[in-house]
């Protein structure tokens, strides 16, 4: 944690200063924050560090006096397990609903299927009468050709007779 204050001359004492700003540097890495804030930093390697604070006045020749505090906090970090269950317990439910869509789509397609198996057999049985349809019209058209034959060479052949 850390927090800045500036000398204001008028009342003499240390104060906010809104346009005030921290810049924080951890090995070559800035960050720049508000004058009040908390910064933390996660090191790979065990050893020293450099941190370096300054603030974001950029005159050379700038009389105010800043006050910084700060409190560093040294150490290995604890596992934050309450933080842990609830992004475990909010994976859970993203699962649960995956589950769930994939269910329901599963239950889709087999709809799906079951209405394509049943839309397949009427076709066919459609496309079989269709062809049996087909099979009586040539039969009665053969049939009916025999009889004209049939009945034309009777008629020719009684005006051939008379």
């Amino acid at each position: 944690n850390y927090r800045a204050l500036e000398w204001d001359e008028q009342h003499q004492t240390y104060g906010e200063n809104p346009e005030l700003g921290v810049v924080v540097e951890v090995q070559e890495e800035p960050s720049t924050g508000p004058l009040e804030g908390k910064f933390t930093f996660t090191s790979h390697e065990a050893g020293d560090h450099s941190i370096c604070l300054s603030t974001n006045y950029t005159s050379w020749f700038s009389h105010t006096h800043i006050r910084l505090y700060l409190d560093i906090v040294v150490g290995s970090t604890k596992p934050d397990v309450e933080h842990d269950r609830s992004h475990v317990s909010e994976l859970a439910g993203k699962v649960r609903d995956l589950n769930q869509k994939l269910e329901d789509i599963r239950r889709e397609q087999q709809y799906q299927r079951e209405r394509e198996e049943d839309y397949r057999d009427l076709s066919e049985a459609t496309n079989s009468r269709a062809v049996w349809y087909s099979v009586a019209q040539i039969v009665v058209l053969l049939g009916t050709c025999v009889w004209q034959l049939r009945h034309l060479k009777h008629f020719f052949e009684d005006r051939k007779m008379r």
